[in-house]
């Protein structure tokens, strides 16, 4: 059944991963609606930015191998491990977990089973 639908999933679950983009763009006011973090630390803003292009393009990779079938196991164990980290960091981290964070990390967690299922064949 899933498998039906992958190419839809993984569109869904690219675009969805690429909204973090805004963090690359703007990393301060992203910092603050997503974990209520308020910094002026270059180093700190740096890692962010650097952060939010790199999910950006886990994100991409979900998109692009939406439409090459032989890309598609390496992206999705690549943005399953992803998906996982952040879940399992905003869940059990050490970190404030906001609002925003859980929401993204329950989305996350929920491709992540769908991806499961897919690898599963069912």
């Amino acid at each position: 059944m899933i498998i039906e639908y992958i190419h839809l999933i993984l569109i869904v679950s690219g675009v969805a991963t690429m909204v973090v983009i805004v963090q690359f763009i703007a990393p301060r006011p992203a910092l603050k609606l997503f974990f209520e973090v308020e910094t002026f630390e270059a180093s700190t803003l740096l890692l962010a930015r650097h952060w939010g292009l790199l999910i950006f393009l886990v994100g991409g990779l979900l998109v692009y191998s939406a439409y090459d079938p032989t890309t598609r196991d390496p992206v999705l164990v690549v943005a399953s491990l992803e998906k996982i980290a952040f879940s399992g960091l905003v869940f059990f981290g050490p970190g404030k977990r906001t609002a925003i964070a859980t929401i993204a990390a329950a989305g996350d967690s929920a491709f992540v089973v769908l991806y499961l299922l897919y690898f599963l064949g069912l």
